[in-house]
């Protein structure tokens, strides 16, 4: 740290050390966020979020040392947009990068750019969500921005102005059980204001901590394998083509597991070195063509070299490869879905990529933004599936320079919906408004389970009974099937729809699908209805039934 007893200024170093400690912080403490999700359903996991996302961060800049301030609070934005997972995460995503725009240029930070910095934060996060709601985190840094702002006046102390942040922070926090009903009636204060909080406080703690913070996660994960080109050996040949090159990779750090995996699928003698900029590849394979096909999908090629090992003849099947980059078709999709009969579907519909995720498991930005990168063409569209996952996918569209369209579906079936109303011979324009409008004629049905004992909307809930959603709120709750089962078809009744679609879920054997099937067709007694059944495999949720 800097050599200040009061840590007036922090440098870069500092920074490093603040954001390194802020995910140590996170990690410990994110069940004890997860535990203030007020919904009783199997949640997104507001502190699993934040403290993925930060956690990108604290990796990215444990690689390096000796960075001025401004080049450090950029890298950590830059990582947290990359690793931002969930509502949660990408708001705190916001809040860095605007912490690092009020850093830009910066070399030391005072008490007055501190309080800059988290104002900064405020208005990048406050633009981008719509229409946002008090008592929420959003609520508490803003009051921790301003409470900075009035201190920095008082005293210009870095470490002084983030001690009344913190105290105001407190203070909101406490209070967003009065600002929200929903946290009013379940006695509870705002997960992601709690996350921000921990956050804060975590890096005053750095400040006077006088032991070097590293950053470890419960789950670690191995070191990156290194191999050395000098250790082919070619002399047994079973494949017919020696294929080298090396990749300039599109996002740096990118995770090549799956590269590696098909590679191993395709020949032998495989060595493969992933630096996070670029990676190198030897393989022995009889399919070149489709190799270099799948690397494309991970970046430009920096060399290419293809060998016939019997003729020794350079092969001409780069070309076709790079003829393929160059002809991008017009339109490709973008789907989170969890389960092989979901993911299915949306291949047959024509999905190109499918991101796994959703209700529990929020991809981050990269792994949207990697599936991006995997199509050839010009415009993208990506459903969400997921309100949690919707504000993810809008950072996509700032690290792409193609054109990414987010259809903000929030269930499966508005996805499902969305593609039916796409139109190959229409413009983007045009389907973009179509593919919406489709969203808006179906209405979803999901049937989980209560993951604690809770008392929500006047209902006494226990753990383990069946819960019914409609558009994400809580319908009913009943130890028993048949009831909530019951609501729901009360709920098509009202609607007026003609087609039922029941996806049902991994932990649903087909005969109990199809008992599902006939009783939802005789309680629902019209004749003119089709109610179709599907192997969704889903997760999380028994049944996921759509009306339309």
């Amino acid at each position: 740290m800097a050599e200040n007893k009061q840590h007036d200024i922090i440098t870069g170093e500092d920074y490093k050390k603040l954001i390194i400690n802020a995910a140590q912080s996170l990690e410990d403490n994110k069940e004890e966020i997860n535990e203030l999700n007020v919904f009783p359903v199997p949640d997104g996991d507001t502190g699993s979020n934040m403290s993925l996302t930060v956690a990108e961060a604290a990796k990215e800049l444990m690689k390096n040392n000796d960075m001025p301030l401004d080049k450090t609070a950029e890298k950590t934005a830059k990582a947290m947009l990359h690793g931002a997972r969930g509502n949660s995460g990408v708001i705190t995503s916001l809040l860095f990068r605007g912490i690092a725009k009020g850093l830009s240029n910066e070399t030391e930070c005072d008490g007055i750019a501190w309080a800059r910095a988290l104002k900064a934060g405020v208005e990048a996060a406050y633009t981008a969500v719509d229409r946002p709601a008090e008592g929420t985190i959003l609520t508490v840094a803003k009051r921790c921005a301003d409470a900075a702002e009035k201190a920095a006046k008082e005293k210009n102390s870095f470490e002084y102005v983030l001690d009344c942040a913190i105290n105001e922070a407190e203070i909101a926090l406490d209070d967003t059980v009065k600002q929200n009903p929903v946290l009013e009636k379940a006695g509870v204060v705002d997960a992601g204001g709690m996350g921000w909080l921990i956050v804060m406080k975590a890096m005053h703690q750095a400040l006077n901590s006088k032991k070097a913070i590293k950053y470890e996660a419960k789950n670690t994960v191995e070191a990156k394998e290194r191999a050395d080109f000098a250790s082919f050996n070619t002399e047994d040949i079973t494949f017919t083509f020696c294929t080298e090159f090396i990749v300039k990779k599109h996002i740096p750090d990118q995770a090549t597991s799956d590269l590696k995996q098909y590679l191993n699928g395709m020949g032998d003698s495989l060595v493969m070195i992933d630096d996070g900029e670029i990676i190198k590849v030897h393989v022995h394979t009889n399919e070149p063509h489709a190799v270099l096909g799948e690397a494309l999908k991970y970046g430009e090629y920096e060399t290419v070299k293809v060998e016939n090992m019997r003729s020794q003849h350079t092969s001409k099947l780069v070309e076709e490869s790079q003829e393929i980059k160059e002809l991008p078709k017009e339109y490709g999709f973008v789907s989170v879905a969890s389960g092989e009969g979901l993911c299915e579907i949306f291949t047959e519909l024509g999905v190109d990529e499918i991101v796994s995720g959703g209700q529990t498991m929020n991809p981050s930005t990269e792994d949207l933004y990697s599936a991006v990168c995997r199509i050839n063409a010009k415009n993208i569209f990506i459903l969400p599936n997921n309100k949690n996952i919707i504000m993810t996918s809008n950072q996509v569209a700032e690290l792409s320079d193609k054109n990414i369209i987010v259809i903000p579906t929030k269930s499966v079936p508005q996805g499902i919906n969305a593609i039916l109303g796409f139109d190959e011979g229409n413009d983007a324009i045009t389907n973009e408004a179509s593919m919406k409008e489709m969203v808006d004629t179906v209405s979803t049905m999901q049937i989980t389970y209560a993951a604690r004992d809770s008392s929500y909307d006047g209902l006494d809930i226990k753990e383990g009974d069946y819960l019914a959603l409609c558009e994400d709120k809580l319908l009913s709750s009943n130890p028993e099937l048949e009831d909530v089962i019951s609501n729901i078809c009360d709920k098509i009744k009202e609607q007026e729809k003609s087609i039922v679609s029941i996806y049902y879920g991994c932990d649903v054997t087909e005969e109990e699908a199809e008992k599902t099937q006939k009783t939802i067709s005789n309680i629902l007694d019209n004749t003119d209805m089709e109610i179709n059944l599907y192997s969704g495999n889903q997760p999380v949720y028994y049944y996921i039934i759509s009306a339309e």
